[in-house]
């Protein structure tokens, strides 16, 4: 565990902060910006298509995508990440989370266009554009390794202890969830895509609508302490003193590196799966999946981590025990001083759902990265590892499944960002020549 420590923080404190935002700066100027200008432009062509009549194509719709790539984003890195950032990050955590969304827009954006501009019918998604774009079948092959492991980790045991702990609070042991949710795997994993599209088109609006509504409900009884709790934030994103007295440089990067850690682990841009979760779309391009995914990075990192934290930060005193790795208990301490106790009950539940919904989401994007290191062949191998990670993530102890989560995460991003910086000049020309509306330019 200490090992892991030490080289989580020479990642994610010292490498990743620089490498993220640097990338997403020079992706920005190689794509004008394209996900960010004229916002509104691009929240139209998603949002505001998803209650039209749906178009056929020949795999999933847009829809089952839209719906699978969200929940393999917004599951406990909003609920349980957000929590565990503002407790042992402090306030300024949350400013940092927040700040990692239009980073996350022109990531992801950049992701997208390539991974449709350079997949084929033996690869997609990232290891295409770093084995046909970059030319380097070593980069695509170390990235699916870090992608397996990111999928064990991050997308599965993460996922599985965050239930465990939520349904322990309502008298569920971790046994009976791990082997529930290992036997509801079985079940969905076993119909392919298109059913686990089927359920997260159903699922994910229901779940967001809902906890949306009552992270709003809460934060508008405490709305008194709402200034407090914005200034706070704001104080501590700088490791300003208490009186203002000066500048706490330690604490300023340390609230960095929890703010990013988590940000990047709930909207997971930088690391390359948003490619991978999109690869499937048909009928499409680079440009319209791109969109697709800054919609999805703002409505996970802007929307819901902003309203996770600010319920925190809003709560009564005495109520949240900062300093906490537990997430799952603190989220449902605040919510329980505001609704009583059967909110937990529902809360409990509700982070159940959502952390399967990422469980089944991420499957996909694991199992395209163990296909392309060990054949088509094996992709049974892989359904079968997925879920016994599944069962033992409930039954493991939260601060190593962590630890684990944040190194395969930074492992990962480390060859993805390289193939975009490599491809820079590719996304220029691609800018240039696909077909993206002017008013996007």
């Amino acid at each position: 565990m200490h090992l892991l420590n030490t080289l989580n923080n020479g990642l994610w404190q010292w490498i990743l902060p620089f490498l993220l935002p640097t990338a997403a700066v020079f992706c920005g100027i190689a794509t004008r910006m394209a996900p960010l200008r004229h916002f509104g432009c691009l929240l139209k062509e998603t949002y505001g298509t998803l209650f039209g009549k749906a178009t056929h194509t020949k795999g999933p719709s847009q829809r089952q995508i839209f719906a699978t790539a969200l929940a393999a984003t917004m599951g406990t890195g909003n609920l349980v990440g957000t929590a565990a950032a503002v407790s042992v990050g402090g306030a300024g955590a949350l400013f940092w989370m927040w700040l990692s969304a239009p980073i996350g827009m022109l990531l992801v954006y950049s992701e997208n266009l390539l991974g449709i501009r350079f997949r084929d019918k033996n690869v997609c998604g990232t290891p295409a554009y770093l084995k046909n774009g970059v030319g380097s079948a070593l980069l695509a092959g170390i990235f699916s390794l870090c992608c397996v492991g990111a999928s064990l980790g991050m997308g599965n045991m993460a996922q599985t202890n965050a239930m465990a702990s939520a349904l322990q609070g309502i008298g569920v042991p971790p046994s009976v969830s791990g082997g529930v949710t290992a036997l509801l795997l079985v079940g969905i994993l076993t119909g392919g895509s298109k059913r686990i599209g089927k359920i997260t088109e159903g699922l994910m609006p229901l779940l967001c609508g809902g906890y949306l509504l009552c992270c709003l409900w809460l934060i508008l009884r405490r709305a008194e302490a709402l200034p407090g709790a914005l200034l706070q934030m704001l104080r501590e994103a700088f490791g300003l003193r208490a009186m203002g007295s000066g500048l706490g440089i330690s604490a300023m990067l340390h609230a960095m590196s929890i703010g990013i850690r988590r940000g990047v682990f709930s909207n997971e841009a930088g690391l390359g799966s948003s490619a991978m979760l999109h690869c499937e779309a048909q009928d499409t391009t680079g440009h319209q999946q791109g969109q697709w995914a800054a919609a999805e990075v703002f409505a996970d990192t802007a929307i819901c981590c902003t309203a996770t934290g600010l319920v925190l930060l809003t709560a009564p005193q005495g109520v949240i025990a900062y300093g906490s790795q537990d997430g799952a208990a603190l989220l449902l301490a605040a919510f329980g001083a505001g609704f009583g106790t059967w909110a937990v009950w529902l809360l409990a539940i509700c982070i159940a759902l959502l952390a399967f919904a990422t469980l089944i989401g991420w499957y996909g994007c694991g199992k395209t990265a163990f296909c392309y290191l060990f054949g088509q062949k094996n992709g049974a191998v892989y359904g079968m590892l997925y879920i016994t990670a599944a069962f033992c993530g409930a039954l493991g102890r939260v601060e190593w499944i962590w630890l684990l989560c944040d190194f395969c995460n930074g492992c990962m991003a480390l060859p993805n960002l390289a193939g975009l910086y490599l491809l820079l000049p590719e996304l220029r020309r691609l800018t240039g020549t696909c077909k993206i509306p002017e008013n996007m330019l």
